[in-house]
């Protein structure tokens, strides 16, 4: 999708499913933390992202669709906003061509001993501009 420079491909699973045959609304949370994780894997391949602690501090999803089982899904991903220490994820949730969901989820980098923010490293900060658009 135009716009979002990585992608992941989910696989649907069985067990994803509601009793409607639709994917459950909290796995649409799974699915976005699978394409985080694939980018940060991608932007620090060798690199031990636990070195880079970081948690979720926000999470927001507008679901446009349902998914389906046989649906070919692929979840598009880009940097929003980056600030001191917190940065956003901007998400497009597509199965079957069209738009399932769009979300953000909101980051914080913490320190491991005492659990408070502390500023985006600047190499982590360079890495996360690819995958900025405009």
């Amino acid at each position: 999708m135009d716009g979002y420079p990585f992608s992941c491909p989910i696989q649907v699973r069985w067990r994803d499913l509601d009793a409607f045959g639709h994917v459950n609304n909290a796995i649409f949370a799974s699915y976005l933390e699978m394409a985080r994780t694939g980018a940060w894997n991608e932007l620090f391949g060798g690199r031990n992202t636990l070195s880079i602690p970081f948690f979720v501090k926000r999470l927001e999803i507008d679901y446009r669709r349902p998914i389906g089982l046989d649906d070919e899904v692929r979840v598009w991903l880009r940097v929003g906003e980056t600030r001191g220490a917190s940065f956003t994820f901007e998400y497009l949730v597509e199965a079957g061509g069209k738009v399932a969901a769009e979300a953000v989820t909101k980051l914080a980098c913490v320190d491991k001993q005492t659990g408070r923010p502390v500023p985006i490293e600047p190499d982590v900060r360079t890495m996360l501009e690819t995958l900025r658009v405009g």
